[in-house]
């Protein structure tokens, strides 16, 4: 079980925390831990051994958020956290990851190497000695040093205690070295000898959802359930109402000072991608128009005010945006930004966007999309409390931060370098943040030529039962023929392997063997007839256990000229996705379905079977597409920057390292930034919204990069807290979608209760509320115990400072209904895979009945028994009317259709349905529909 502590009290008196107002915090939190630290499983002297890292404001002024580490010495110890919250000088909140008697556990704090010595031990046990572009963070001024510098200028790194793998504390540098490959490494040195003792990359990559140690299961938003639920016996139906009442807006129209006459040409608030709408003209966009008179205003020098001058390029306060095809990580020169254009005036900036041509040829409407939409992000975040006392970015901070105990810090320095059509990558984006007042990064790259077509034509046997074109995915390695090559027209070859266990860089630990099986999957080294059969012929494998590139690879190694990769699950569509090669890849790949691999094997086990590569589909699915025109990716991207500086403060970068946490759910709270800043009037909260659809050539329904789409609707996303456990889900991305269907579901439940106001900056409606709690949520959060449980409690305590908790049971609901109810338990956040899910709403002499939770003006539909067995029952505290009752497999099939008035109770015969999960739906006359999910014994 996890080692948190946590009191939680918001109450009318609280006689033991209570203090002086002259004291200050630290005093104060001191005072709390030596009257409470048995409560906490902590020793008296644990007291006095920590500091405060910084402090952080709700949107409820009146109370202060003190994040906490716990040192020796003046050392800090790694991983260990505390969040604290204050109310007028009395502690309400203490959750923590200390570590009990922690001085006795640190023996030695003196270092034999310095900062510099341990630098370069970084760069050498990294494997990047004498290559390019490799620098690294220097401390002593919050910037890049080459290592050729190292010995030539003052180079700080800070010192921490870290627990190393025999379980003693060892005293270490902190060294961040920034690779040209993208990755932003920080490293723990012993002070000692030098050694690595970890490594976790700061650079958030957003790639393609596989999973998290081979490509052996394929993902399935249809098909991925393997587990039962243990029901509570308050489990909810929830009703999800699309309320369509509006909150009457009353705003103060204290506007900025005066408008700095800015126009861009770009995609507004709400157009997610070109799919979704077109650009157009926007005006002034910093000067928000509903900005309260007692809030701060996000940027009120406008966008293009730097060091006190006002740009005419795509730089700012807020960001300096520009492209990067050059792969410099800088701009390359002043050419590298978009300009004004002066024949349309001063600070205008419109650009022309041709998406039949080349994103080269469009670069700087790009560029200015990626500056608006960065200022976007910031302005919307400012205005939900992610600003300067919480660590914004920004490079003047205006003097906007509170002083602390007398402390005033100069957080400037900080603005988003936001590289568009970045030439690092492709199919890809990412976001590396350190700590308050280092520049962040944001790259944009480039997505490849459409996965899916039509790439395999089957050209003999003349059996016209298998003579035909497959639908099929390519692979982003080598691009699939436009026209017929008779070099690429092959016998189809199932490879055969020796079946020996493969040895894989993404086995846990690396190099842990792993049994293949299946000599099919081509994992490991082909049997010497194997080899000889594939030679010159189109390879066939079976998705398996190792890694896309491996079998590929291997297949290259032993004269293929083609591969056809076969899904080996059911209804899961052609396999495709990427990785990245240990050496280049010179063949095409191709992945079918389950299905039409198995007609091809069936006829290849009695008689020759010859195919065709080729790619005859559309030219324009051959252009790549730009990331920086999707909308929802550049809003995920900076979302990570508010969550990496939220959680645990912003002095803490380490919060939200899924190599570290794997339960952390930082994927998901960018997902949910993405989807509520391109949510329009008139979304419903059933229909279908998916991540990266535009730069996967999808329909504005298709879930994009994620396993399914996200919606309220479980006969679309039927996800739920167990399923972060299994293997069909990612680290990070598979669990953050999980996370962010949950809150996801909570947005839509406060739309339903309180109204959609379309003012997404400072609006009262639910959607406000609900974007509130979640950002308030982030900061509430224990650093080191980040995960579904933990950010429930967080989404809750918000509540209750902010809204005096009567949204309590709301949000309860919601996450029971995933799984995340009040006996669910988290483990470790180490882990994705110790977790109890349960769906009890009402914690145990808790506050929460099923039915209390809505007005009479609700309709509430309890289902039961669930699990069920011959029948199921429906009941409803009113008369629903008329309804159509509908179960379905979950492959989407219907099975059961009646009509039927809900009056009171209704039944539903289910004898014939055999053992599994099963989705109810009910459909009443208005149209409205709710869904349930249904398990039969």
């Amino acid at each position: 079980m996890k080692n948190l502590y946590s009191v939680f009290l918001f109450c009318s008196f609280l006689t033991l925390s209570t203090v002086s107002h002259g004291q200050d915090k630290k005093d104060i939190i001191k005072n709390y831990l030596l009257v409470n630290f048995a409560s906490l499983n902590l020793s008296a002297s644990d007291a006095n051994q920590f500091t405060i890292t910084s402090y952080g404001t709700l949107k409820n002024k009146e109370y202060l958020v003190a994040y906490l580490q716990q040192e020796v010495g003046g050392i800090k110890i790694a991983n260990t956290s505390a969040t604290v919250l204050l109310k007028n000088n009395v502690v309400t909140s203490f959750t923590h990851m200390f570590v009990k008697n922690i001085s006795g556990s640190i023996s030695s704090g003196t270092a034999s190497l310095t900062a510099t010595e341990a630098a370069k031990q970084a760069i050498n046990q990294l494997g990047l000695n004498g290559s390019a572009g490799v620098e690294v963070v220097n401390y002593a001024t919050k910037k890049d040093v080459l290592p050729s510098e190292l010995g030539s200028t003052t180079f700080e790194a800070p010192l921490t205690y870290f627990k190393n793998i025999s379980n003693s504390y060892v005293l270490a540098y902190e060294i961040i070295v920034k690779a040209p490959d993208s990755h932003w490494w920080s490293t723990k040195i012993n002070a000692t000898d030098g050694a690595l003792l970890s490594q976790s990359d700061l650079m958030i990559s957003c790639n393609f959802d596989v999973p998290v140690v081979t490509d052996a299961i394929p993902i399935d938003a249809r098909s991925h359930k393997n587990h039962t639920h243990s029901y509570g016996t308050d489990k909810l139906s929830f009703n999800f109402k699309n309320d369509s009442k509006k909150v009457t807006l009353v705003k103060s129209n204290s506007a900025l000072s005066a408008s700095d006459g800015s126009k861009y040409n770009a995609f507004r608030m709400g157009v997610e991608t070109p799919n979704h709408g077109s650009r157009s003209i926007i005006q002034n966009p910093a000067n928000i128009a509903t900005q309260p008179a007692a809030s701060a205003v996000p940027s009120p020098q406008g966008w293009h005010d730097f060091a006190g001058a006002k740009e005419t390029k795509t730089k700012g306060n807020n960001t300096q945006s520009y492209e990067d095809s050059g792969n410099k990580n800088a701009p390359a020169n002043d050419n590298s930004f978009a300009a004004e254009n002066g024949a349309t005036g001063a600070l205008s900036f419109d650009y022309p966007l041709d998406l039949t041509q080349a994103p080269i040829n469009y670069q700087k409407a790009a560029v200015v999309n990626l500056f608006v939409w960065n200022n976007y992000v910031h302005d919307f975040s400012y205005a939900y409390g992610f600003d300067e006392n919480n660590g914004n970015f920004q490079e003047d901070s205006y003097a906007r931060f509170n002083a602390i105990d007398g402390v005033v810090n100069n957080w400037d320095g900080d603005e988003v370098q936001a590289e568009a059509q970045d030439g690092s990558g492709l199919n890809n984006a990412n976001f590396g943040t350190l700590i308050d007042g280092f520049e962040p990064t944001m790259q944009m790259f480039l997505w490849g030529a459409s996965p899916f077509g039509e790439f395999l034509d089957v050209i003999a046997p003349s059996a016209t039962d298998i003579r035909k074109s497959y639908a099929s995915a390519r692979f982003p390695f080598v691009a699939i023929p436009r026209e017929a090559n008779p070099s690429l027209d092959s016998k189809l070859v199932l490879a055969e392997d020796d079946g020996t266990p493969w040895l894989g860089t993404n086995t846990t630990p690396p190099g842990t063997p792993a049994q293949s099986p299946d000599p099919r999957d081509g994992c490991t080294a082909y049997t010497a007839a194997g080899a000889a059969a594939v030679k010159g012929k189109i390879a066939v494998v079976i998705r398996g256990i190792c890694p896309f590139v491996d079998k590929i690879t291997i297949a290259q190694d032993n004269g293929a000229i083609g591969v056809i990769v076969i899904n080996n699950a059911p209804g899961a569509g052609p396999v495709n996705g990427g990785g990245v090669p240990y050496k280049p890849i010179t063949i095409p790949t191709i992945g079918l379905s389950f299905e039409d691999g198995k007609i091809l094997l069936d006829k290849m086990a009695t008689e020759a079977v010859f195919g065709r590569l080729i790619d005859r589909g559309p030219a324009e699915n051959l252009i790549n597409r730009d990331g920086d025109l999707d909308q929802g990716i550049i809003a995920h991207e900076y979302g990570h920057g508010i969550s990496t500086r939220l959680v645990g403060g912003r002095n803490r970068i380490d919060c939200l390292l899924g190599q570290a946490h794997e339960e952390q759910m930082g994927e998901g709270w960018s997902d949910f930034f993405g989807l509520v800043m391109t949510h329009r009037t008139g979304d419903t909260q059933g229909q279908k919204r998916g991540i990266g659809t535009y730069v996967q050539f999808q329909n504005t329904e298709g879930p994009g990069i994620r396993p399914s789409p996200y919606s309220t609707d479980m006969g679309i996303n039927d996800y739920t807290y167990a399923d972060i456990a299994s293997p069909k889900l990612s680290v990070p991305h598979g669990i953050g979608f999980v996370w962010a269907t949950m809150i996801w579901d909570m947005y839509w439940a406060f739309i339903g209760t309180y109204g959609f106001d379309p003012d997404i900056y400072y609006g009262t409606g639910g959607n406000n509320m609900a974007i509130q709690l979640v950002m308030d949520g982030l900061k509430l959060i224990t650093c080191d115990n980040v995960g579904f449980v933990e950010g429930r409690d967080a989404i809750i305590k918000a509540d209750a400072a902010l809204y005096a908790g009567k949204n309590e049971c709301l949000i309860r609901a919601v996450f029971a209904r995933r799984g995340v109810g009040a006996l669910a338990l988290q483990g470790t956040s180490a882990r994705r895979d110790d977790q109890v899910e349960n769906f009890q709403v009402n914690p145990l002499l808790g506050p929460c009945n099923s039915l209390s939770i809505f007005d009479n003006t609700k309709t509430l539909f309890s289902i039961y028994p669930n699990p069920m067995t011959s029948e199921v029952f429906i009941n409803t505290n009113k008369n629903a009317g008329n309804a159509v009752i509908s179960i379905f497999d979950i492959n989407g099939r219907q099975l059961i259709e009646s009509k039927m008035d809900l009056a009171t109770e209704s039944r539903v015969d289910t004898g014939n349905l055999v053992q599994g999960v099963y989705i109810i739906t009910i459909k009443l006359e208005d149209g409205t529909s709710y869904s349930q999910k249904l398990i039969k014994k």
